[in-house]
This record gives structure tokens, C-alpha cells and sequence, in this order.
């Protein structure tokens, strides 16, 4: 009965179809051979794999009979795996005139992996985004001359390589990951990335003056870094190079205030900030409150999973400290058994202060205040109050869950 849907219907099924099962799926019957080859004219992504490059290494004439298919209409590729050295160069006898994304990452060929760059910006010129992780040393990348986002996981940089490479990319987003035990050159020459938007790297090589540089860069307005406790020195730095007024937007994840009595005091400088994200932390009510009553403009709040959630009387006290308030998020907390009841006795005292063209919006996804939505409508119900049950997505730079900041910045 599979059999007799309609090609339409297989097109939609297939882009559901990893690459590995589809090559299993050819060998079920003629026709379904013939249904994957078609949709191969038209597929626009591709994951390969180590078990897809081990057949193809074992297979060849698979692989080239993907490549004659799919090549002209493939727009983003993930090549993962071994074997790469060995059959990218026959990859030259196809165009891959579509292909703008691609995530490629060798194994076991140090001393060919440069080679491997240059291949791949003979293979794919017209390359708008590129993650490369092996043990490159940045050779040749000068040579995608359209690249825009570039996550880069490198042996080596030296200082000559980051001139050609910060001088000749138009970069927007830029994602930098030296090892920790690699040789890195001057990364203040970032300074020559006129189009440079955002950037995401480890704290050990976020200089001073590569923090200088990029302030200086008409266009930069993210920062995000993995860090352990550099966080303090970096407020520090802001502060020396005169841009605290700049800063619109901190984001903390797992960043230990509880080490930093003063770090409160820190971000109260920040007189523009008008968002705070402070998630899988524990910041207290004191750092809170001192904040809050200090930041003029400030819209957003939002405090996921904290270790020790306040007391409903200081959260609210709080709220009522920062009268331009917009958004309170407590999303993913696990509040005190009688935060509602206590809520409810407080609300009217804070929010009277505030009119109806202002309104909090006030997030509980993943709280106990969630379990029984209208029970928690009903108790805080107010004219200048709105609930939402809704989950919020905050939206970072960084691919891995560790400690990080991440910093927006008005532009100049």
C-alpha cells in the first residue's frame, strides 16, 4: 500500500529520511529506487555521516551516483567523518552551484587538513556559512570570498593568517575555538573585520585588546565568551575602555555570582541595560534589588532557574523598585510553597504605582504556578498584570551548555 502514494507525497516523507536510510530504501524495489533518485534532483540538504563516508569509501559508485543527482540542487551539507582526504578530490568533477552552508569535520588526517580547506573552496566557492573543525591552522579560508558566519575549531592561528583572514572575509558572525593548547596570533587585528556583527570565542582569548578592538567596529553589536570567572574582569574592561553606556543587553548562564558580592554593583552601572538574563545561577536578592533600583530603562528581566529563588514579598518589592519593568520571567524555578498566596497580598501595593500603558508580563513556564493555571489567573489577577503560561526562547550565540556571558551592544 506504501507504494502507491503519490511522488508528491514521497517528496515530503523523504526530507524526513536520513541519507543512510534512504540508500536502504533503494534496495526494497525498482520502484522505490527509482522514487529516491528523483527526489535526490531536488533534495536541498545532506548529512554524511562516518557510517554514509564508510559506505561511500566501500561504494563509490553510490556516492557518485548521489553527487551526479543531487549536486546542482544542494544548498547545506554536514560531511562528518573519515575518509574525507581520500574522496573529496574526485568531488571536483561535479558544480555545487547551490550549496551557501556547510559543517565539515575530519578525523585523523592532521597533516592533510589544510589541504582539505583549500579543496573545499575550490568545491564550494559561493559558501556563506562555513563550521570547520579539525586541525587546521585558518590556511585558505581567505579564499570564500562571500563567507558570513564562520565557526572555526583550529591547531593554530598565527598572526599573518588572522590578517588575511579578519582583511578579506566580509564576516557578520564569527565563532573562534584555538585548542587551548594552540599558538594564537594577534587577535586585535579583528579590528580590519569592517563587517563584523557578532562574535563567540573561550574567555583565555578575549584580550583587552581584542575586546578594544571590537568595540571600535561600526557594525559589532554581540559578544558572547565561555568563561569561568572571567566576568568580573570583564566588566572591569568595559568600564576602562569608557562603553558601559553602550551595553543593552547581559546574559549570565552559570556564571557563580554567589564568588562576587559586588558584581550587583557591576551591572547597576550599565545605565542604558535594558534586558537582563541571569540563568542556572545563583544570584540573590540583595545583587536583585540593587539592580533593579538602580537601572532606569530597564524592560526585561529574566531569572530561569535560579539555585534559591527569593521569597514572593522580595521578588515583588523588587518589581516594584524598576517602574519601566516589562517582562519578569521566573520561567524553570521551583518557587516556595506559598508564593501564590503571598503573591496575591502583595500585588495590588506594588503595581498601583504603574498605569495601564505599562503592564508587566509576568512568564511562569515550569513553575508551580503552571500546575493550575486558573487557580494562579484568578489570585493575581490585576489591571496591570498579564500572565503567560507560554515558554520563553532566549536566544544566544552559543552551541555548548557551559558557563558563558553574552553581551549586546548598542550600535554607534
Amino acid at each position: 500500500m506504501c507504494y502507491k502514494l503519490n511522488e508528491d507525497s514521497w517528496t515530503v516523507i523523504l526530507q524526513y529520511v536520513g541519507l543512510k536510510d534512504q540508500l536502504s530504501l533503494m534496495q526494497v524495489s525498482e520502484e522505490m529506487n527509482t522514487i529516491v533518485q528523483n527526489n535526490w534532483r531536488y533534495i536541498k540538504e545532506a548529512h554524511m555521516d562516518k557510517d554514509i563516508l564508510g559506505e561511500f569509501n566501500e561504494e563509490p559508485n553510490e556516492m557518485h551516483n548521489f553527487l551526479k543527482l543531487a549536486c546542482r540542487s544542494l544548498q547545506r551539507l554536514l560531511l562528518y567523518g573519515p575518509f574525507l582526504n581520500e574522496l573529496l578530490p574526485s568531488w571536483k568533477s561535479y558544480d555545487f552551484p547551490k550549496v551557501r552552508s556547510l559543517d565539515c569535520a575530519t578525523w585523523f588526517a592532521y597533516e592533510h587538513d589544510d589541504d582539505v580547506t583549500l579543496l573545499l573552496t575550490e568545491l564550494f566557492p559561493e559558501l556563506t556559512k562555513l563550521t570547520l573543525r579539525n586541525t587546521n591552522h585558518g590556511h585558505h579560508l581567505w579564499n570564500f570570498r562571500k563567507l558570513q558566519e564562520l565557526t572555526l575549531h583550529s591547531s593554530s592561528l598565527d598572526t599573518p593568517t588572522l590578517d588575511r583572514i579578519f582583511g578579506s572575509l566580509p564576516l557578520r558572525k564569527l565563532s573562534l575555538f584555538p585548542f587551548c593548547t594552540s599558538e594564537v596570533g594577534d587577535l586585535s587585528l579583528v579590528h580590519k573585520c569592517a563587517t563584523l556583527e557578532e562574535l563567540l570565542i573561550e574567555d583565555y582569548n578575549l584580550t583587552f585588546g581584542t575586546l578594544s578592538s571590537l568595540l571600535k567596529l561600526s557594525r559589532f553589536q554581540r559578544l558572547c565568551f565561555y568563561t569561568r570567572d572571567y566576568y568580573y574582569n570583564y566588566m572591569r574592561n568595559l568600564k576602562h575602555l569608557d562603553q558601559e553606556s553602550r551595553v543593552r543587553s547581559l546574559l549570565f548562564n552559570s556564571c557563580s555570582w554567589y564568588f562576587h558580592d559586588d558584581l550587583g554593583l557591576c551591572v547597576a552601572r550599565f545605565s542604558n541595560l535594558c534586558r537582563l538574563v541571569v540563568q542556572d545561577d545563583d544570584i540573590n536578592m540583595k545583587q536583585l534589588y540593587i539592580i533593579c533600583s538602580n537601572l532606569k530603562i530597564l524592560e526585561e528581566l529574566h531569572l530561569i532557574d535560579i539555585r534559591d529563588f527569593p521569597f514572593a514579598t522580595d521578588m515583588w518589592n523588587m518589581v516594584g523598585a524598576c517602574r519601566t519593568l516589562k517582562v519578569l520571567n521566573i520561567s524553570d524555578n521551583k518557587l516556595h510553597e506559598f508564593f501564590l498566596e503571598e503573591s496575591s497580598t502583595c500585588l495590588n501595593k506594588v503595581l498601583k504605582r504603574r498605569n495601564a500603558n505599562s503592564p508587566v508580563t509576568f512568564h511562569v513556564h515550569k513553575t508551580r504556578l503552571a500546575n493550575d493555571p486558573q487557580r494562579t489567573i484568578d489570585a493575581l489577577h490585576h489591571p496591570y498584570l498579564k500572565i503567560s503560561f507560554n515558554p520563553v526562547h532566549i536566544d544566544t550565540l552559543t552551541i555548548e551548555k557551559r558557563a558563558f556571558i553574552e553581551t549586546e551592544f548598542r550600535p554607534f
